[in-house]
């Protein structure tokens, strides 16, 4: 009986080697789950002929270049360069916004030093 006992320790080892690399394989951390290419590719004119007529034959037709443009956008937010683009507006907009209140700030300060000036004045 203690000659069994070994074999269910290394199956036990193997249950959870066998179980993590189906987890690995499930979740996509193997190489072999991961495109080469990114769908944010080179769009294909074959691709947009196709979606202009599908997009036709179901009522909402739309013109290639229209298409290319959104394939394009679609490319690039998978990529990430939109959020890269929408980052510096955000914080292009931020920026202006305290330049303003700095200088709303600065021209309140600006007021209330004239009138405690003319409040001296008035004395």
């Amino acid at each position: 009986m203690s000659l069994d006992m070994p074999f269910y320790f290394f199956f036990g080892i193997l249950g959870l080697v066998a179980g993590g690399l189906i987890v690995w394989f499930l979740y996509g951390g193997a190489p072999l789950s991961k495109s080469l290419e990114t769908p944010g590719g080179p769009v294909d004119e074959a691709e947009v002929s196709l979606l202009a007529k599908e997009m036709a034959d179901d009522g909402r037709p739309l013109d290639e270049d229209t298409i290319t443009k959104l394939l394009g956008l679609h490319g690039d937010y998978v990529d990430g360069r939109i959020r890269e683009a929408q980052a510096k507006a955000e914080a292009a907009r931020l920026e202006a916004e305290r330049a303003r209140l700095a200088q709303e700030s600065a021209g309140e300060q600006e007021s209330a030093g004239e009138q405690e000036s003319a409040g001296q004045e008035v004395v």
